[in-house]
Formats: C-alpha cells, structure tokens, sequence
C-alpha cells in the first residue's frame, strides 16, 4: 500500500476546483480558465508559495479526493507552475475551503473530520451559526433583520412564513424601516446569488414560488428566508462613497484586520462583487462607533458558546436610511481572492493571506508542544 506524502497544510477546496486525479480535465491548473474562478488559480499559487517561504509543506487538493480524515487520493503543488499529483497526502491541519452543498458532501465532511487527531482551520461550531443565516439570525435577534423561514413552496407555507414575519415585524422597535416590501434569500447562499426582492402582497406568493423554481434548478437542496426589505442607499456614508453600501470586517481572534465596504451598482441594490457591486477598503478608524458597540456584544455572545481561538470570519452590517443599524449576516470562511485589475484588493487579500499563514504557523507549533 502506498505510504502517503506527509504535508504542514493541505488547502481543501470545494468542487469548483478540479481534482488532479481527474483524468478528464486538462487543463494545468486547479481552476479552470474558461470560468469565473479563474483568478482563484493566482491566489492560491501565492498562498502556496508564501507557505513554502515560511518553511511550511502545502498542498492543495479538492473535496473530491477525500478518502480519509485528513487524507486525500490526488493534490495539486506549486512550484513556478501548477504540478498534479496521483499519490496520496496527508495532514493534520487543513485550511478547509470547503462547503459542503449536498448530502454526499456532508458525507464527505464527516468523513475528512472523523478523527481528533485532524485540526480544521475554520472552526467547525462557528460554521453552524454563520453558513445558515436562520441560525445567525436566532443567535443575534435583537442586532440581526427579522427574520424566518419560507418551508417549502407550497402556497400555504408561504402565506404562513409571511404572518410569522408580520408579527415579528409589529413587536419591532424601528417598525419604519420595514415598509418597502421584502426580501427572500437562499438560507445557506452565497456571494449574492438567490437573492430576490419581492412584493408584500398576494403578488409576492406568486414570485416566490417563480424564483423557487429557477433557483431549484442550480442547486440541489434550497430552504429560503424571508426578510424585510430594508432601504439603505441613503444609511451609511464613507467620504465619496454612497448609495447601497454594506460593511464587511475580517475578524481574527475576536481582532478587526481588515474593513471593506462594498458599493451596490446603480440601480442595483445588491452589493457583492459578483452581483456589479464595487470594494473599497477603508481605515479602520472610520468604523461607525455604533459598529464597534455591536461587534463587542456579538463577540461575546460567540465566546459563551465556542472557542474562537484562531478562527478567521467576517461580519457584515448596514445602515438604514432612517440610521438604524442592522447585522446581516456572517461568514465562516471568507475569501482570499481578488478582483482583476484591482491593486488595492490584490495587496490587502495577500495581506490577509500572509495573516492566515502566521496563524497557521502558531497552530502547528501549539501542536507540537502539546505533542
């Protein structure tokens, strides 16, 4: 049987990267140049190999080739260009890019987790909380938008999610920030897809069950939220920069590293990149006070109920036109990537990643100490 290769870190990334064991795929890098993802090939190849500066083994493998905790049939290196692997590899500790969208892959989370000996980077308990915004709203009700879940698209659950949104809207105490009508989501969704603003009456049962059934056909299991539609473009204000914006801040041991706003398109009210929305990194001495207050209460509440040591998440706030702050959501895993031709993005997502990779390091050596 042959002995697996031993590294510091492997990266796991979900199936939107290509397994090297893939006999069909040609082309000589994980991410395939003919999609979207392509300028993810850039930012892992950096993320290699400032791992091999620092003097650490990585590799980088997909969720396809889990074959055991922390073991994996096929991997990818870098060393001045993308190298395949048909060998094994192994590591204890795994810089997890990995969300699970199917029943098989949880299957496959648990089976790459299922022994103590393997330390995920993202921390498991926060993944709960912050991947399925029913769950981030449960936990932050009184910071987070009202919020609850549309069951199934039967006309009756719909007409029911939308009285129990009615009653937790009337007991809110900024009742006029929720009269222009509502917003449905995908719970678990990401980057701004599946998300859609619908009317509040007879008409909005009538979209919901239309965007159910083009969203159902890109996804394998879908659940929406229902939320209210919160006007924005006139809340916060960043110098120059106005109209929709959100707030995103990249937390690290309970620390701001890293704040960005991102600026809706005009005429758009969806503020991701991937939806025509703009970034723009600010100091973090700008932070609205108000921001701050609430950060410290949800990182409290975090610390009663996990250990957040080394885990890396992002929280994402905006700012209603009548200047009520809401929390929108979390993420357990944001992204190491940049936009093209964007100089500012690319040098603070490389700083981002040579945080990570320190923390990485610390992780190890508390490993071995405790060893």
């Amino acid at each position: 049987m042959d002995k697996p290769r031993l590294y510091d870190l492997i990266v796991v990334y979900s199936e939107f990267a290509n397994s090297a064991g893939d006999k069909q795929y040609r082309e000589k890098a994980p991410f395939s140049f003919k999609g979207r993802y392509e300028i993810y090939n850039d930012s892992y190849s950096y993320f290699l190999l400032k791992c091999k500066k620092m003097g650490l083994r990585t590799a980088f493998t997909t969720s396809r080739d889990i074959i055991g905790p922390g073991l994996f049939k096929s991997f990818w290196t870098y060393n001045k260009k993308w190298i395949k692997h048909s060998g094994k590899a192994y590591s204890r500790i795994l810089f997890d890019k990995f969300a699970p969208s199917s029943i098989a892959q949880q299957k496959k989370l648990r089976l790459l987790t299922s022994s103590k000996e393997i330390y995920m980077f993202n921390n498991k308990k926060i993944i709960n909380i912050l991947s399925n915004k029913l769950n981030t709203y449960k936990c932050f009700k009184e910071f987070a938008i009202p919020t609850v879940e549309i069951t199934s698209p039967s006309k009756q659950k719909i007409i029911l999610a939308k009285t129990e949104l009615d009653k937790l809207l009337k007991k809110h105490k900024y009742k006029l920030d929720f009269k222009n009508g509502c917003i449905i989501k995908d719970k678990t969704g990401a980057g701004g897809f599946r998300i859609h603003r619908v009317d509040d009456g007879n008409g909005g049962i009538k979209q919901i069950k239309k965007y159910y059934k083009s969203d159902k056909k890109n996804k394998a299991w879908l659940s929406y939220i229902y939320q209210p539609f919160i006007k924005c473009n006139k809340g916060f204000s960043f110098g120059k920069y106005k109209g929709f914006i959100d707030l995103r801040l990249i937390m690290l041991d309970h620390k701001i590293i890293q704040a960005y706003i991102r600026v809706a398109k005009k005429g758009r009210f969806r503020c991701n990149i991937h939806q025509g929305g703009n970034l723009f990194y600010i100091s973090k001495k700008v932070i609205p006070k108000k921001v701050l207050v609430v950060i410290k209460k949800i990182i409290k509440r975090l610390d009663t109920r996990l250990d957040l040591k080394h885990s890396l998440y992002a929280l994402d706030f905006i700012q209603s036109n009548n200047g009520n702050l809401y929390f929108i959501e979390g993420n357990n895993n944001p992204g190491i990537i940049w936009e093209y031709k964007n100089k500012m993005d690319e040098e603070k997502s490389k700083e981002l990643i040579n945080v990570i990779i320190n923390e990485v390091k610390s992780i190890i050596q508390e490993k071995i100490i405790r060893n």
